[in-house]
């Protein structure tokens, strides 16, 4: 970043800090696999009128619940779910979900494909030349270790998760081996495409304020053709085929509430026979990624860890 935007490391250090420390930003990873996962599925979960918070609290403990999205109805949370095996998906779509207090019915939409996923969009404030600038991870030393500790992989990727600027003195300390085997396994994980960085923004303060979801069924034959010309907007964020009441589910952040006709208007001439289309407007994220955010959306130290 430095090079790209011709202001020092240090200076940079202490924006990022200042950012940091205000819950607007936080820079974090996943496992690769997650966005591809079998075990991926997006909830819609209908709550009676007053029970929000306590659902929100609920599955904000919940390792398996990535990310809660509250609706605009107050009556509707967006919960997107990872489980750590087909079965145990299963028991919490049919079981876990249904049995908290206030739910009235869950709709899922289990994951089949994902075209694009957030670690792929930005918010385009760099121009190409900037952005060029800034260049990859840097390859494994050739004595590093290729092959990780299953174990000591786990946990370097869950540490990652929480905090991946957290410095490898610290990491080392705390997993117990050398600051050398972090840096070799974190460019290990990176170059091999086994972890994924990313920085998020809380999306108020990040240009891009409006965030809706949302769920569209698409007929078969056009199914493929819809869902990559969504990749190509720059407003959508996620792109993914599923099963269940719609085929096709993507969210999006836009620039202002007045340019989403604008945007349904070119989705719905993407399908030449109509497809349904139900949107759920956000107005709070309550848990992204695992890290919990307060009531105006900015991240606090809280981290549930997901399934690894």
């Amino acid at each position: 970043m430095s090079r790209a935007l011709s202001v020092s490391p240090a200076a940079l250090a202490r924006r990022y800090a200042r950012l940091h420390d205000a819950g607007l930003v936080r820079t974090i990873g996943h496992p690769s696999w997650i966005s591809t996962s079998r075990n991926l599925a997006f909830a819609e979960i209908d709550l009676e009128p007053g029970s929000l918070a306590m659902a929100t609290a609920v599955l904000s403990e919940l390792p398996m619940a990535l990310t809660l999205d509250a609706t605009a109805s107050g009556t509707c949370l967006i919960a997107t779910l990872l489980a750590p095996s087909e079965s145990a998906l299963a028991t919490l779509l049919l079981e876990t979900l249904p049995s908290l207090p206030g739910v009235r019915d869950v709709r899922a939409h289990m994951a089949t494909s994902a075209l694009k996923s957030g670690e792929r969009w930005n918010l385009r404030a760099l121009d190409p030349e900037e952005a060029a600038r800034i260049g990859g991870p840097q390859p494994p030393r050739a004595r590093a270790a290729r092959a990780l500790d299953p174990q000591f992989r786990v946990a370097l990727m869950a540490a990652l998760g929480q905090n991946a600027r957290t410095p490898a003195a610290v990491l080392a300390r705390d997993l117990g081996v050398s600051e050398q085997k972090i840096h070799d396994a974190v460019a290990v994980l990176l170059h091999s495409q086994q972890f994924t960085l990313r920085t998020d923004v809380v999306n108020v303060w990040s240009g891009w304020p409006v965030h809706i979801w949302y769920f569209m069924d698409v007929p078969p034959r056009q199914l493929s053709a819809v869902a990559s010309a969504l990749t190509t907007h720059p407003e959508v964020r996620y792109v993914g085929t599923a099963a269940g009441l719609a085929n096709l589910t993507f969210d999006v952040w836009l620039r202002n509430l007045g340019v989403l006709h604008v945007l349904e208007a070119k989705i719905d001439s993407l399908s030449q026979t109509g497809a349904k289309i139900r949107r759920q407007i956000i107005l709070r994220t309550s848990k992204r990624q695992g890290h919990l955010l307060n009531d105006e959306g900015r991240f606090t130290d809280r981290y549930v860890a997901p399934p690894n």
